[in-house]
């Protein structure tokens, strides 16, 4: 889709923006693989809370454009993701999200319960895997309690 093409070009800008070696191969990915839209891997770029926002900011809906088709993401190993980058995700992840990938990205509880909290609105959610973050044994149990609930989505954590 059209919205899905200009979304992996902005990825790809932002990436190239930032323009370390990891980045600037990743732009260079999602720019000559148009069909990659559906799964958008960002895994291991050492990307900060900045960069994700600029990222998230790629899935506003623009006027009269139809929503996205992104079905899995990956943030994986952005150990400086932390709290502001999933308070950010959580306000800014396209409904037709499937998996999430969140493992090992330096989040605690405070990013931790927004995350639970914007799951609960993902119709198609299948997968999250949240694992290695800096979740108190409370907030583990409360996405357990989710995941009790909602059989159908393998919760990771």
């Amino acid at each position: 889709m059209t919205n899905d093409k200009n979304t992996l070009s902005e990825i790809a800008s932002i990436l190239r923006k930032i323009g370390s070696k990891k980045c600037i191969e990743k732009s260079q990915y999602l720019e000559s693989n148009a069909s990659y839209g559906k799964t958008i891997n960002l895994r291991d770029l050492e990307l900060n809370t900045s960069s994700i926002v600029s990222i998230l900011s790629c899935f506003k809906q623009e006027r009269g454009l139809p929503s996205h088709n992104v079905k899995s993401i990956s943030f994986s190993y952005n150990v400086l993701l932390g709290d502001s980058g999933a308070i950010a995700l959580a306000s800014n992840l396209p409904k037709s999200i499937c998996e999430i990938g969140l493992v090992n990205c330096g989040i605690n509880d405070l990013g931790g319960i927004e995350i639970l909290n914007c799951i609960n609105s993902l119709p198609n959610l299948k997968m999250i895997c949240i694992e290695q973050n800096n979740f108190s044994e409370k907030l583990k149990l409360e996405f357990r309690k989710f995941n009790s609930n909602n059989p159908q989505v393998l919760v990771v954590v």
